[in-house]
C-alpha cells in the first residue's frame, strides 16, 4: 500500500481521518486535560509522557488488516487488535527517551488496555510478555504483535520510520524497534522489568505511586482518544464557573418571608452566622497547607448550601466542584435545589447531575478492542467526563471510578485535577472501605491536587489531621435542642431477641401518640419491614392512603390525555413528570375526616418520580398541620428537608439515629420534638431482625456498638438530651469504632500491587445483579415506552438512549441475588423491552406486581432484597 494509513473511516460529509492526524490530535488533547504541574514517578512532567503515550497508542492501526477492517472490507480479528503493539512501541519510545522504568511500565499497561479495563498488572504482563516456551498456543498474542510489526514494515515503512524518529527525537528508530520485536528482546525486557518489581512478592516492590500514575495515564488517554474521535472541541470540555454571588443571593432570598422576631427568623440568622463562620474558616484553611477539611454542623443548619458556599470559595484556587452524596434516593432533591439556584437543566457546562440512573450509554464489552469508536455520543460523553463546573453525583460513582474504574468510568478522572470534592454524609461509607477511602483520598490530594471537604452532623474518625471549618462546633450543637430521645426498653436489650417490638404494638404506639394535627415518621431498616409496619397501621387506624389518591390523579391524567395525538402525549411525558403536588395535597385534605390521618409509604420500590411527589406532598401537609403518618426506609434519613413532630427509628448505628432525628422538629416548629428508638421484630418469613440483617452482616456489629453507647450515656435512666446524643454519644460511638481499626487492609494492598481487576470487582453497595423495570402508570408513559421499543426494533440506538434517559423517573431497580429467587421469578414474568435487559410493567393496576401504596411488588421477599 502507498496511501497513508487512516484511523477512522469517512462519516457523513467528513473524510477519513489520517492516523497521523488522529495521533497528533490525541496527544494535544492529553496536554489539555492533564495539568502541567502533575509529575511522574521519575519526577518528569506527566503531560509530556502522556503525550508520548497518546502518539503511540494507535500505531497498530497501520497494518493492512486493520486498514481493510476500518473501511468495512474485512471482519475484526486478532490481527486487527492494535493496542498491544502500541504498548510495546510506547514502552520502547519512552525507554529510549530516558524515562524512569516504572513510568515506562505504567505507560505500557495504559496503552495496552485503552479499550478495556485495567487488569491485575503482574498477571496481565506475564501473559503478554513472557515466552514460556516455543508453543504457538502459549504465546499467541506475542506472535500476533510480531506479525503486525512485519506487516507494517512491509507496507508502511516510510511512515513508521519517520514517526519513530520524530517521537524519540532521533534517539530511537523503527528499524531498532522492529529488530527488538522480531528477536523477542523487547518482550524479555518488558517481562524482566515487571518481574523485577514483582508486585506483591517478597522481592523489590514498585513504588506506591505506580497504580495512581497508571490510572492517570490510562484515564487521560481514554478521555483524549474518545473525545477526539467523537469530534468534541476543546471548548466543550471546559467548565463554566458557578457564581458564588448567585448562591448568596438565593440564600438571602430564602429568609425574606420569615416574620420578624419569629423562631424561623432566629434560625435563619443562626444559619447565616454559621455560613459566614465557615467562609472565614475557608480562609484559615487555605493558609494551613492542609488539603482535607471537615464541616460539622447540626442537621437543619443548611449544610448543603453552606458546604456549597465553602466549595465555591475554595474553587477559586481550582477548576471544578464535585458534590457527592451517599444515596441516589436523595440526590434528586439536592439536584432540584441546585438547578433552581443556578438556573440550569443539570446537563450543561455549569452543572451536571450524574449517577447510575442518569447513565444511558449502552456499554460495549470492556475488553472489546473496537477500532472505529462508532459509539461516540457527544453530550453523554461530556457528562460522563464531569467537565462541568459543578457535578452532583454519588459516592459509588466517585470512589468506584477512582478504585477500579471501567473504561467509560475512567473518563471522569482528569476532571478531578485541582478540584474541590465535597463528601456529604461520609459516615455512610461502609466501614470495610475506610482504609481504602483514606488511601484514595490521599491520591486525590497528593496526585490530583484536589481539596476534600467532609460534611456531616456526625463526623466519623475517617481523616486524620483534617481542618475543621467551623470554629466552635459545640456552640452550634449546644444551641440546637430541638428534640429529646426516648429509648425504648427493646433497644436497651439488644442481646435478647425476645425483647423486640412487634409491628402491631409499634403501629398502635404511633397512632396513640399522634393525634389531632400531629405528624409522625417511622423509619425502618428494610423494605419489607416498612411494608409490614404500613400494613399494620392501615389495619389499625383511620387513615387515608396518599398513594391511592396519587393513583387516582394519574388515572385521571390518562383519561384527560385520550384523543390527544400520540406524538404530543409522548413528548409531554418526556419533558414533564406530570403531577401537580398542590392538586394531590388538596385532594387528601378534602378526603380526610376529623379523626383520620394521611398515610404515606416511602421506599425504593416506588418510582423515583412518585417518591419525590409523595415527599413533597408530605412536606406540605405537615406544614399545613394536617395529621400525617409516614413510614419510610432510610432513604428519608439524609438530605430530605422535611419535619415531623415525632420520629420513630428502628435501632441503627448512632450516626443514623442522629440523622433520623434531623427530620423531627427541624425548624423548631414546637418547643421539643420526640425521637423514639426501638428494636423491631423480624417481619414474617424472615429470621433476622431488620437491624441485624442490615448492620450486623458486614464484619462489624455496629448495632452492638450502638447498644454499648446508649448504656454509656445513661439512656436507660431517662430521656436523652439532643446535645448528649449528637456530641457525647457520637464521639463515644466512633471511639468504639476506632478501637476495632475498621477497614480491610487487603484493599489497600491491591492498590500498592496494582491489582486493578480485584479492585474493580469491589462495590460500595455490594455486587449484585439487578434488573431495571420501567413502570408505566399513564397512557402517555405507555406511548413513550412504545417509542423506545420501536427505536430498538429499528436499531436506532441513539434515539433509544435519549428516550431511556427520560425514563429514569419511571424506573425501579430490582436486586436479583440468585436465579431461583422470587425476585428473579418476578422479573422473568415481566415483559422484556425488545432485545434489552429492561423489563416493562405497562398495566400495573391489573397485575399483582404493583401496589399503589408500596410500589413494585415482589412476593415473599428474601432478606437480601431489602437493602436500599
Amino acid at each position: 500500500m502507498t496511501n497513508a494509513p487512516i484511523s477512522h473511516p469517512p462519516e457523513g460529509d467528513n473524510e477519513a481521518t489520517l492516523l497521523s492526524d488522529h495521533l497528533d490530535a490525541v496527544a494535544r488533547r492529553t496536554r489539555e486535560v492533564i495539568p502541567a504541574d502533575a509529575t511522574t514517578i521519575g519526577g518528569d512532567p506527566l503531560n509530556e509522557i502522556a503525550a508520548i503515550v497518546a502518539q503511540c497508542h494507535d500505531i497498530g492501526k497501520a497494518t493492512t488488516w486493520f486498514q481493510a477492517y476500518v473501511i468495512d472490507e474485512a471482519e475484526s480479528s486478532k490481527r486487527t487488535n492494535h493496542s498491544l503493539l502500541g504498548a510495546y512501541l510506547g514502552y520502547y519510545v519512552l525507554d529510549r527517551s530516558g524515562y524512569d522504568s516504572e513510568d515506562c511500565l505504567a505507560a505500557f499497561v495504559a496503552i495496552a488496555k485503552h479499550h478495556g479495563r485495567l487488569p491485575n498488572v503482574k498477571k496481565y504482563v506475564d501473559g503478554v510478555a513472557r515466552f514460556e516456551n516455543e508453543s504457538k498456543a502459549n504465546n499467541e498474542r506475542q506472535r500476533v504483535v510480531i506479525e503486525q510489526v512485519r506487516n507494517i514494515d512491509e507496507h508502511y515503512r516510510p511512515f513508521v520510520q519517520s514517526f519513530v524518529s520524530d517521537v524519540t527525537n532521533g534517539t530511537g528508530s523503527w528499524n531498532e524497534f522492529t529488530s527488538k520485536i522480531t528477536d523477542k528482546t523487547l518482550f524479555r525486557t518488558v517481562y524482566e522489568h515487571f518481574d523485577q518489581f514483582s508486585f506483591g512478592n517478597d522481592r523489590s516492590n514498585p513504588s506506591e505511586a505506580f497504580y495512581q500514575i497508571l490510572l492517570q495515564l490510562w484515564s487521560g488517554l481514554i478521555l483524549a482518544d474518545k473525545t477526539t474521535a467523537a469530534g468534541i472541541d476543546s471548548e466543550n470540555l471546559t467548565a463554566s464557573k458557578p457564581d458564588s454571588r448567585v448562591l448568596s443571593g438565593y440564600i438571602d432570598d430564602l429568609g425574606e418571608d420569615s416574620a420578624e422576631g419569629s423562631q424561623t427568623e432566629a434560625l435563619d440568622r443562626f444559619r447565616d452566622e454559621a455560613r459566614q463562620g465557615v467562609l472565614a474558616g475557608v480562609k484559615a484553611f487555605r493558609n494551613s497547607e492542609r488539603s482535607i477539611a471537615t464541616l460539622t454542623l447540626p442537621t437543619g443548619m443548611g449544610k448543603t448550601l453552606t458546604g456549597l458556599s465553602a466549595a465555591l470559595e475554595l474553587r477559586e484556587d481550582g477548576n471544578r466542584i464535585v458534590y457527592a452524596l451517599p444515596f441516589t434516593s436523595v440526590i434528586d432533591q439536592v439536584a432540584d435545589e441546585l438547578t433552581e439556584v443556578f438556573n440550569s437543566d443539570g446537563k450543561d457546562d455549569l452543572l451536571t447531575i450524574h449517577h447510575h440512573l442518569a447513565e444511558t450509554v449502552t456499554e460495549l464489552d470492556d475488553d472489546q478492542d473496537e477500532g472505529t469508536d462508532k459509539d461516540a455520543r457527544l453530550a453523554e460523553m461530556v457528562a460522563e467526563s464531569w467537565r462541568s463546573g459543578l457535578t452532583l453525583t454519588t459516592f459509588v460513582q466517585l470512589f468506584e471510578s477512582l478504585v477500579g474504574p471501567g473504561n467509560t468510568q475512567s473518563m471522569k478522572l482528569p476532571a478531578l485535577y485541582d478540584s474541590v470534592i465535597v463528601l456529604d454524609e461520609p459516615q455512610a461509607l461502609p466501614m470495610k472501605w475506610w482504609k481504602l477511602v483514606q488511601r484514595i483520598v490521599t491520591i486525590l490530594t497528593e496526585e490530583y491536587d484536589a481539596t476534600v471537604v467532609a460534611m456531616t452532623a456526625t463526623q466519623p474518625a475517617l481523616f486524620d489531621d483534617a481542618f475543621e471549618l467551623v470554629d466552635d462546633v459545640d456552640r452550634y450543637f449546644n444551641r440546637f435542642e430541638r428534640v429529646e430521645y426516648d429509648v425504648h426498653d427493646s433497644a436497651l436489650a439488644f442481646d435478647n431477641t425476645d425483647a423486640t417490638l412487634d409491628y402491631e404494638t409499634a403501629g398502635k404506639t404511633i397512632l396513640n401518640e399522634t393525634s389531632g394535627t400531629g405528624s409522625a415518621l417511622a423509619i425502618c431498616n428494610t423494605i419489607d419491614s416498612a411494608a409490614a409496619l404500613t400494613d399494620t397501621i392501615e389495619e389499625q387506624g383511620a387513615v387515608i392512603d396518599v398513594g391511592h389518591h396519587l393513583t387516582e390523579i394519574l388515572e385521571a391524567k390518562s383519561i384527560d390525555s385520550q384523543g390527544v395525538d400520540s406524538e404530543e402525549t409522548g413528548d409531554k411525558v418526556a419533558a414533564d413528570d406530570g403531577i401537580n403536588v398542590d392538586v394531590l395535597v388538596d385532594r387528601v385534605e378534602k378526603a380526610l375526616d376529623p379523626d383520620e390521618r394521611a398515610l404515606v409509604h416511602l421506599s425504593t420500590r416506588l418510582r423515583p418520580r412518585d417518591r419525590l411527589v409523595l415527599i413533597e406532598a408530605t412536606k406540605r401537609l405537615t406544614e399545613q398541620s394536617v395529621p400525617v403518618v409516614a413510614v419510610s426506609t432510610q432513604l428519608i434519613e439524609a438530605g430530605v428537608d422535611i419535619s415531623f413532630d415525632r420520629v420513630y427509628r428502628d435501632i441503627a448505628p448512632i450516626d443514623s439515629v442522629v440523622q433520623a432525628a434531623g427530620r423531627c422538629n427541624r425548624s423548631f416548629e414546637s418547643d421539643r420534638g420526640t425521637v423514639t428508638l426501638w428494636w423491631l421484630s423480624p417481619p414474617e418469613e424472615t429470621t433476622k431482625t431488620p437491624s441485624q440483617a442490615v448492620y450486623d452482616s458486614r464484619g462489624v456489629s455496629t448495632i452492638s456498638l450502638t447498644s454499648k453507647t446508649l448504656d454509656a450515656i445513661g439512656a436507660a435512666d431517662s430521656t436523652v438530651a439532643e446535645r448528649t446524643m449528637t456530641r457525647d454519644a457520637v464521639q463515644h460511638y466512633y471511639g468504639l469504632v476506632a478501637d476495632r481499626n475498621p477497614g480491610d487492609s487487603q484493599f489497600v494492598d491491591w492498590v500498592e500491587e496494582a491489582k486493578a481487576a480485584d479492585l474493580g470487582a469491589l462495590s460500595l453497595i455490594g455486587k449484585r445483579d439487578s434488573v431495571d423495570v420501567i413502570v408505566c402508570r399513564t397512557d402517555g408513559e405507555k406511548i413513550f415506552v412504545d417509542k423506545m421499543e420501536a427505536a430498538i426494533n429499528e436499531f436506532d440506538y441513539e434515539t433509544f438512549d435519549e428516550l431511556r434517559d427520560e425514563t429514569k423517573g419511571m424506573t425501579v431497580s430490582v436486586p436479583v441475588y440468585s436465579q431461583d429467587s422470587r425476585e428473579a421469578e418476578t422479573v422473568r414474568n415481566l415483559e422484556p423491552l425488545g432485545e434489552t435487559d429492561l423489563r416493562v410493567l405497562r398495566h400495573p393496576r391489573s397485575t399483582s406486581y404493583f401496589d399503589e401504596t408500596k410500589g413494585l411488588a415482589v412476593d415473599d421477599p428474601s432478606v437480601d432484597d431489602r437493602f436500599l
